[in-house]
């Protein structure tokens, strides 16, 4: 099948796939953050959202799978391709980062200034790397919480250059990397790899990208009991991360995460390939602010929990009140902020320089 025939106009079911994983975040962490003290005390809702994490494993492979579909055509284009191809990236992850990373330092750091208190930022040297660049090979990031799973992708986005530079040498070490991977996981290695390049989440983006090859280079199977199958699947891997012999987080668990989520992600393609899937419109939008919603979340329900509790509402009202309150609060300012910040951002840093156009799906992109 040409490359023509694959082209779809616009992935709304990806979109929406990509709304639901970072709702699930959102909901495990509201009940989480409501256990501090002053608080609940307790996760609430008997930690009936505790699952919410594996939205993660789904976004692991999902970046593989959209870096590879939208950069097909420079797959092996050598080295002209890597600068429009890194600029991409850094102004998809850096500047909407350092927005929340600023509101959420600043009123740290205008508090500690007001009362006197040395130094200003709890940050130390080597908090730095970690925090400000996302570098992997530091601590982890400080005041965004969540930015950890961005070390990764940083990570991830780099690594993708080899398969810029050459296809078929970048492909040989991407399959390395997978043996290394199950390698370290069975101890068959001397050692840990460096840069956390053994961590089962490499193995979820690996499989990203080869699902993203398949669907742009083959006519992926779209049979009529194939959905209820795949969910079935992925249902199926949640329970066995959560339950399965292995503890949760196990190496088991996110290869299951991680094949089911390539099922799921082919299979919304296959359909797409056929015919484009409609998806409420609320439910693509949310999803091309998702990254503001995954950024921002934590932020605004410790702020709308906090006020509650100034207001003295807090504990008048049902738990599950407050959970809904928060979990609106949190959704509605983080889509303001995808709306009025993120997207605009984006935008403008990518007109400053465009690299050479390549024909993608608007929702990809």
């Amino acid at each position: 099948m040409s490359r023509s025939s694959l082209h779809t106009p616009r992935l709304a079911s990806i979109e929406a796939a990509r709304a639901f994983a970072a709702l699930a975040v959102v909901l495990m962490h509201t009940t989480h953050l409501m256990r501090v003290p002053q608080f609940s005390g307790e996760v609430a809702l008997g930690g009936i959202f505790d699952f919410g994490y594996v939205g993660v494993d789904f976004f692991f492979v999902l970046s593989g799978f959209i870096i590879t579909y939208v950069h097909h055509a420079d797959l092996g284009g050598g080295a002209s391709r890597c600068p429009g191809y890194l600029w991409k990236r850094f102004v998809r992850v850096f500047p909407i980062y350092w927005t929340v990373l600023a509101m959420s330092a600043g009123p740290s750091m205008l508090a500690r200034l007001l009362s006197g208190r040395h130094p200003v930022s709890e940050l130390g040297a080597d908090d730095i790397p970690g925090t400000l660049l996302l570098w992997i090979g530091g601590n982890a990031p400080e005041y965004v919480g969540v930015a950890w799973s961005l070390q990764y992708e940083v990570l991830f986005y780099l690594s993708f250059c080899v398969l810029l530079l050459h296809l078929r040498a970048g492909l040989a070490l991407y399959g390395l990397w997978a043996a290394l991977v199950v390698a370290q996981a069975f101890g068959a290695l001397p050692g840990v790899l460096p840069l956390r390049l053994g961590d089962p989440h490499c193995l979820q983006f690996l499989l990203g990208v080869a699902t993203g090859l398949l669907a742009r280079r083959v006519a992926l199977p779209a049979m009529r009991w194939q959905w209820p199958v795949v969910i079935g699947a992925l249902v199926a891997a949640v329970a066995y991360e959560r339950l399965g012999p292995q503890a949760a987080h196990g190496f088991g668990g996110r290869v299951a995460l991680g094949l089911a989520s390539a099922a799921v992600l082919g299979t919304l393609v296959a359909m797409e390939q056929r015919r484009p899937v409609r998806v409420p419109a609320p439910l693509v939008q949310l999803g091309a602010v998702s990254y503001s919603l995954y950024l921002g979340h934590c932020l605004l329900i410790n702020i709308t929990l906090t006020l509650l509790v100034k207001a003295g509402v807090y504990h008048a009202l049902p738990q599950v009140a407050v959970f809904v309150i928060a979990v609106v609060a949190a959704v509605g300012g983080c889509w303001l902020i995808g709306r009025w910040i993120e997207l605009p951002m984006v935008a403008r840093l990518r007109r400053r320089r465009t690299p050479r156009a390549v024909a993608v799906p608007n929702a990809a992109a």
